[in-house]
């Protein structure tokens, strides 16, 4: 049995779905901590949205300068796979902010932004029910809010993604706007409170996600790493030599 020490919720492990534990095997998710970490996971990103989605958007971008950057890397090859992008508030305004005007609930120091999730084509579909490396990344990236302290947690999705990220248990905020960057995308703002996931997220999988245990495959560094470092001399190298 497990509490949410917030809500004082309780609730049993036989109601949490039964994911494979080996859903993860030969994978590993971490935050980047090194510059060359990050140069690693901003090509993934690059190749992601400029070569498969054709969007023409800066690899890196201002907003890397004050971000971290999640990666997942297949162990067999050594290669990165997939990353995804976390965005304090506390460090400036967040991309979303460019284009809407937060609620008020969300316009706090202690709001994070989870922005360019990416992975290779390859490694989208696996056998199981569940994308591993799209699984790995969102549990690294609950994990690593935890650690953060953050009240809140916003994203921006394309309408035909939405209702994955309300079976997560994001909420709608009614918002939405066109992403010049990104071609002009129309995008919807959800937010997420994970520290009420046991409360705010009713589907069975996706509690697995969260308050599921048993995934040494995902890791949260001992000390919060630096911002930035997606913006390193050898990063932006890469970018221009791209």
């Amino acid at each position: 049995m497990q509490l949410d020490t917030e809500t004082g919720t309780t609730f049993t492990n036989d109601r949490i779905a039964s994911i494979p534990a080996d859903l993860l095997d030969g994978f590993r998710f971490r935050v980047c901590d090194t510059a060359a970490d990050a140069t690693r996971a901003i090509e993934v990103r690059r190749r992601v949205y400029r070569e498969t989605s054709g969007y023409d958007v800066p690899v890196p971008d201002d907003v890397d300068a004050r971000s971290w950057l999640l990666i997942a890397e297949d162990l067999q090859s050594g290669r990165a796979v997939g990353t995804v992008r976390i965005t304090p508030r506390a460090a400036g305004a967040l991309e979303s902010e460019e284009y809407v005007q937060l609620p008020a609930r969300l316009a706090t120091v202690r709001t994070i932004e989870i922005t360019r999730l990416a992975i290779l084509p390859e490694f989208r579909k696996t056998n199981m029910l569940i994308p591993a490396v799209s699984f790995g990344l969102f549990r690294l990236t609950y994990e690593f809010a935890m650690q953060l302290g953050a009240q809140a947690e916003v994203v921006c999705s394309k309408p035909e993604r939405v209702m994955s990220y309300i079976l997560m248990g994001f909420q709608p905020t009614g918002i939405s706007a066109s992403y010049t960057k990104l071609n002009g995308a129309r995008h919807e703002l959800l937010w997420h409170d994970f520290r009420h996931a046991a409360t705010m997220v009713e589907n069975e999988l996706f509690r697995r996600l969260y308050l599921g245990q048993g995934f040494p495959q995902v890791t949260i560094p001992r000390a919060i790493p630096a911002l930035g470092l997606a913006v390193s001399d050898a990063t932006y190298r890469l970018a221009v030599g791209a």
